[in-house]
């Protein structure tokens, strides 16, 4: 096989490997430590910078453009744009995707070809160096450009039971790192037994997949551990919820003929719920095509339910807010918000303003220095909540989480740092369609409820609705474009994990093992001949 053949399977096979360990099923976790093995191996041998970084950016744009095609569904909803400029869009997307890809095998060719294999104290620190750096690079792109944290790598863990217990202790983070020193260790033992180097095959397999080996000896791959790091403390209390899911397409929403009839089907369901007798009924994101809070007679109508009703309702809306300026020469600040709101029998209505919002879809960034770009993607001018703060209905205190807020890991645990028990999740996956996307969007955030042992809810308009349990199995949920109604009785947890308290940890510990490991390898490095792979 020629060189340029190579390249191409050893791209196009990572990014294929990838997939698989994406796309769960019994033991489609093994093929994320495999992934990695093709391009660590082309980048090491290729002959220049320039293609190794080419070889990460061939798998990581093949691998995100399949993965992320349900996007294009969102895209074409949202601007009515050609299907060719849509596709192109995409395409840019799956490339941006694909650079953190081309700077982690741009930095493994780097260092590899300055730590000698004849130096496998060099090669171990070279691995730590690497897992690190993944670390830093997920974290970089959950904050760059407002962020898009989906699939972090450690998501083809989550049902693998000899690692998925260390999400309470370290968060998703953890599991991706620990995935990258599995992948490097795996290839430099392969690469210094076909070397016929023994004793470096040893020091790899001692130093690196050592320790893997024995966090999962020490689980016994048995369900009970995935308890471990669950709080000590659990509460009695629990609560029963009611999950509305009416299914509502996205074109019909916002016809002003269809108001009056999407407020109706609202609150005909919420009262065939009412049999079970929840003390919390929950609508979707964006429940209502209005601004409820310049809809005083619906507002009341909907405080007077709950107050007949003795329970409380959830939902999610539109907010527009003016502030009066302090001079009246000022001009008035016009804001508009993602929100939810809820109304209980005996408190004044509460309101959380969502913080993570949907690039280009809900702001534009970078607009303000390339005006075109809100031309060919006008996504709506939302403004961005600034506060924190969890809603207190009896003896819950919910962490209110609006669409993707609930893919952000450290984000997300800062609301159980500050005393949170439940996790409710307010979504419109509607734009997807019928697509991989809602499906992708469910398993990211049963991540969230494995971190902070937590129960969460999760309210869809077309689906799909789910109620997850704090070791992150689905016990019900609502099919995708289904009307129906979800009943469950949920306990909550009274004390925050350790990954809760400290969300940022990972982070800082991988911040200063990248900067360590490198500082010592570049102190130890052997330049050597460039070889291999054009």
């Amino acid at each position: 096989m020629t060189r340029f053949g190579l390249f191409l399977v050893g791209g196009l096979g990572s990014a294929t490997t990838l997939y698989l360990g994406f796309n769960l099923h019994a033991y489609s976790w093994i093929w994320a430590f495999l992934a990695l093995i093709p391009l660590l191996a082309l980048s090491e041998n290729s002959n220049s910078l320039g293609s190794a970084c080419g070889l990460g950016l061939l798998a990581g744009f093949s691998f995100n453009f399949v993965e992320l095609f349900w996007i294009t569904n969102s895209i074409a909803g949202f601007t009515n744009l050609p299907q060719v400029l849509v596709t192109i869009i995409m395409g840019l997307l799956a490339l941006y995707m694909a650079l953190y890809l081309v700077l982690f095998c741009g930095l493994w060719h780097y260092l590899r070809n300055l730590a000698t294999l004849k130096s496998p104290f060099a090669g171990v620190l070279s691995v730590l160096a690497m897992a690190a750096t993944w670390i830093l690079l997920e974290d970089l792109r959950s904050a760059f450009l407002g962020g898009f944290p989906w699939h972090p790598l450690g998501l083809t863990q989550i049902d693998n039971q000899f690692f998925n217990w260390l999400l309470p202790w370290g968060g998703v983070r953890l599991l991706s790192g620990l995935i990258v020193i599995g992948s490097t260790g795996l290839y430099l033992s392969a690469d210094a037994i076909l070397k016929k180097r023994g004793i470096n095959a040893l020091f790899y397999l001692f130093f690196t997949l050592g320790p893997l080996v024995g966090i999962a000896l020490s689980t016994g791959g048995s369900t009970a551990n995935l308890h471990r790091g669950e709080p000590t403390h659990v509460a009695a209390t629990q609560t029963r919820v009611a999950v509305i899911q009416p299914n509502i397409p996205q074109k019909e929403k916002w016809l002003p003929e269809n108001r009056t009839k999407i407020i109706e089907k609202m609150i005909s369901m919420t009262r065939q719920s009412l049999q079970n007798k929840p003390d919390l009924i929950i609508w979707p994101e964006a429940a209502l095509p209005l601004l409820l809070e310049k809809e005083r007679a619906l507002s009341e109508r909907l405080q007077n339910l709950v107050k007949q009703e003795n329970c409380s309702l959830m939902l999610g809306g539109p907010r527009y807010f003016a502030s009066t300026p302090e001079n009246k020469s000022d001009e008035i600040q016009k804001r508009l918000y993602n929100s939810i709101f809820l109304f209980t029998p005996d408190q004044p209505l509460q309101i959380y303003n969502k913080i993570k919002l949907v690039p280009y879809g809900e702001f534009t960034p970078l607009a303000k220095f390339f005006p075109f770009i809100s031309k060919i993607v006008p996504g709506l001018n939302y403004s961005p909540g600034d506060t924190i703060h969890n809603f207190t209905m009896k003896e819950l205190k919910i962490a209110p989480s609006v669409c993707f807020e609930g893919v952000f890991p450290s984000f997300t645990a800062r609301f159980f740092g500050a005393g949170a028990n439940i996790l409710i999740n307010l979504t419109n996956d509607a734009w997807f369609g019928d697509s991989p996307g809602p499906r992708q969007h469910l398993l990211n955030i049963r991540l969230r409820a494995m971190e902070n042992r937590c129960y969460i809810i999760r309210c869809a308009n077309t689906g799909i609705s789910a109620i997850i349990n704090p070791q992150g199995e689905v016990e019900q949920q609502l099919p995708l474009n289904q009307k129906g109604l979800l009943t469950s009785i949920v306990k909550l947890n009274s004390e925050a994990t350790f990954f809760s308290r400290h969300p940022n940890l990972s982070t800082i510990a991988a911040a200063i093992i990248a900067l360590l490991s490198l500082s010592v390898t570049f102190f130890c490095r052997h330049p050597r001949k460039e070889r291999g792979i054009s």
